[in-house]
């Protein structure tokens, strides 16, 4: 679905519906937003149902005290009271959907603070592109990717939408940065980490400093901490580890390089094919698992197309559209 603000709905009926109330609530929403509010809810009766879970959420929420929900934020980490009462509840619930939607939920009288700067960046494919912050932090941008950056009083916070960026966070203890991609949130306040979102995985790499990862919906999501030279992989299982990260080959892109150590063959056309049209194309499923190690430019692909007969046992052939194949001999 395509939407005015450039921001994309959460797949869960319960996330979707906390943005649309988020947006609604808050005065964010722009011209065709409505019609887009209101086709989400006729798709799907669990839609509907969801976002009037939310407008019953608001109408108790709406007779809580602004200090019951900023306790309950305060201990929201602690482990202790597992039976909470209802206003903590309300709290809770009313935070998770906030994280889900983009914003920030304080309490009843004030949903959304304002915007301090927005703006959002893209990368072409082939192109690497750095962006300096208005709080001194930097990021860079591999090939075709894209962020949306929201600076808030009490957040800073960066959707990436696709693809991969490399973060210099400015330390500010009191305004996080957050970055969302799609189902995982990352939570830093000064740090140096890479972060790549495909379309079924997203990929958390630390060089230095530390982050805190939680993945999977707000009702059941996984929390991982990670410091320097860390990684964590997150795909559609949800089962992951904290691993140690080879930092060079994780940010060897922004060389413009690509680092394989032994990998499939298959694997290296597929990131190869991420920086350059038309494009390589594996014509032999038996060297999909080929094993292949080296450095090469991802701007140069014909660098590594005529250097692959040495390293393995095939033939490279260009087709009448452009793209080069690779067939066994």
């Amino acid at each position: 679905m395509s939407l005015s603000h450039s921001l994309p709905i959460p797949d869960d009926p319960h996330d979707a519906a906390a943005f649309w109330f988020a947006r609604v609530r808050g005065g964010l929403m722009q011209e065709g937003d409505q019609t887009l509010l209101n086709t989400w809810r006729e798709q799907d009766p669990r839609h509907a149902q969801a976002y009037q879970d939310m407008e019953a959420m608001w109408s108790i929420a709406q007779a809580t005290p602004d200090t019951a929900f900023k306790a309950r934020l305060a201990q929201k980490s602690h482990p202790q009271a597992s039976r909470w009462g209802r206003r903590s509840f309300i709290a809770s619930l009313g935070a998770a959907c906030a994280a889900a939607a983009g914003v920030a939920i304080l309490g009843p009288q004030r949903w959304l603070e304002s915007e301090q700067f927005t703006q959002r960046y893209v990368s072409r494919k082939g192109e690497r592109l750095e962006q300096s912050l208005p709080d001194g932090s930097l990021i860079s941008l591999n090939t075709d990717s894209a962020v949306y950056v929201s600076f808030y009083r009490s957040e800073r916070r960066v959707v990436l939408e696709k693809g991969e960026a490399f973060f210099q966070v400015r330390s500010e203890a009191e305004r996080p940065f957050n970055v969302d991609a799609g189902q995982t949130l990352i939570r830093v306040t000064g740090t140096r980490f890479n972060v790549r979102r495909d379309v079924e995985a997203v990929d958390v790499a630390v060089e230095s400093g530390s982050v805190h990862v939680e993945s999977g919906p707000w009702w059941n999501s996984a929390h991982y901490d990670l410091v320097g030279q860390q990684g964590l992989h997150l795909g559609n299982d949800r089962l992951a580890s904290v691993q140690s990260r080879n930092m060079v080959q994780a940010l060897a892109w922004r060389q413009g390089r690509a680092v394989f150590d032994a990998e499939p063959l298959e694997r290296i056309v597929t990131e190869l094919n991420r920086y350059n049209e038309p494009g390589i194309v594996l014509h032999s499923p038996s060297l999909r698992g080929l094993r292949i190690t080296g450095v090469f430019n991802v701007n140069d692909p014909q660098a590594f197309l005529d250097v692959l007969p040495s390293l393995a046992p095939v033939l490279v052939v260009q087709g009448p559209d452009g793209r080069w194949g690779i067939a066994a001999l």
